[in-house]
């Protein structure tokens, strides 16, 4: 047997991503919530204020390197062209960690070199899903590139925005982002729950009908997330959160035909189906929230899409990646859903931490503290699957 090797890391792009992933979102948290105290001398990066930063980091850094570990790992099953690996997966890897260094540095250095590592990580991340794509013709993808594109547009927009003072709504801005994560998680874990519940019901033997497609449901959803989305651009408080409230709903109609009672011995799938009910409570408390901010402040309650749904979604789609392959079946093994109970319970501390000052001397710290560690736990399973050949399907195992 030959020893691993560092460079199997570059054998497929859901490799470095979701490891640099993981690693952002533990250490940038890490160093927002405690970094003042272990280094007083160093101080707190900035992007207008360490809060900004905050939300940038996990939105484009965290969920940018998720994003693209996904797609650039799944379309290689969409057109059958080999897979990025190699030399242009570290030049591409090599953009997101040159973009993460340069915001530590946010305040002072010249707005160009800001920009540039972003622009060129998620530009190449757009032009090598579109060369697949139009390669193959697989046109109903098309959607895909867009958005990758969308979200390196909001990231140049929200850093030119709170560093230069620009006419542009900043608050706007990172709703946006939110929304962007959770329309992807809509889209992306709306398509994976029916097929791989459908897949696992079979495996099993189960006499529990398989779910159904809804595709009024499935319509409706996208429909009133862009309908939300555009209200929220438009600083309409009270109707965007109405628009929220209807879109929950409406996922929340999705779901109901998914099958969620009958899956709880796979461990896997109980992570995806309860990233989608995150997915609905977020909607809905942070509609909720614009309508009636003194009672749920939206600064708490957006954390329900972001640290729920979003990074729910990253830790589900990234544990399928590192599950081991019995019988061709995934299965997740122990450590993986023990990452994944210590993030949502660290995200719903967050999320309701508005609630609990009173009866917890610090909430907050204590979603951070779980969140930490719930990645280092997800750090310490994906780490042994760097290595070695990359095993296909990634996402799935076997179809029967």
């Amino acid at each position: 047997m030959q020893p691993p090797r560092l460079a199997d890391l570059w054998q497929a792009p859901h490799r470095p991503l979701f490891l640099m992933a993981g690693l952002w979102a533990l250490g940038a948290l890490f160093w927002w919530q405690w970094g003042w105290w272990w280094w007083p001398q160093i101080g707190m990066p900035q992007l207008g204020t360490p809060t900004l930063w905050h939300v940038h980091e996990m939105i484009f850094g965290f969920g940018g390197a998720s994003v693209a570990a996904y797609f650039l790992t799944a379309v290689t099953s969409w057109t059958a062209r080999p897979i990025l690996a190699g030399r242009p997966l570290m030049l591409l890897v090599a953009f997101w960690v040159a973009a993460r260094g340069v915001m530590l540095d946010a305040q002072t250095l010249p707005l160009l070199l800001l920009l540039a590592p972003g622009a060129l990580y998620f530009g190449m991340v757009t032009a090598l899903l579109l060369r697949d794509i139009v390669a193959k013709r697989v046109w109903n993808k098309l959607g895909f590139p867009g958005a990758i594109l969308a979200l390196g547009v909001l990231d140049a927009l929200l850093v030119i925005a709170a560093r230069e003072g620009w006419a542009l709504d900043v608050v706007a801005l990172k709703r946006a982002a939110v929304m962007f994560f959770a329309m992807k998680v809509a889209v992306i874990a709306g398509g994976m729950i029916p097929a791989f519940t459908a897949n696992w019901l079979r495996q099993t033997g189960s006499t529990v009908v398989p779910p159904l497609e809804n595709r009024l449901a499935n319509r409706l959803g996208l429909v009133t997330l862009y309908i939300a989305l555009v209200l929220t651009l438009a600083g309409a408080e009270v109707a965007s959160g109405w628009a929220l409230i209807i879109a929950g709903v409406v996922q929340g109609w999705r779901l109901t035909g998914w099958r969620s009672s009958a899956i709880g011995g796979n461990g896997l799938l109980v992570m995806m189906h309860t990233t989608f009910y995150s997915l609905v409570a977020g909607l809905l408390i942070v509609g909720v929230s614009r309508l009636a901010p003194s009672f749920w402040p939206e600064a708490d309650a957006a954390h329900a899409l972001t640290m729920g749904a979003m990074s729910g979604m990253v830790l589900a789609v990234a544990s399928r990646a590192a599950a081991r392959r019995d019988d061709s079946r995934l299965r997740a093994g122990p450590l993986l859903p023990l990452a994944y109970a210590l993030v949502w319970l660290g995200a719903w501390t967050r999320v309701t931490s508005h609630f609990l000052y009173g009866w917890l001397d610090n909430p907050v710290a204590l979603s951070a503290t779980l969140w930490c560690a719930g990645w280092i736990v997800f750090l310490v399973a994906f780490m042994p699957t760097i290595v070695g050949p990359v095993l296909r399907p990634v996402f799935s195992g076997a179809k029967v």
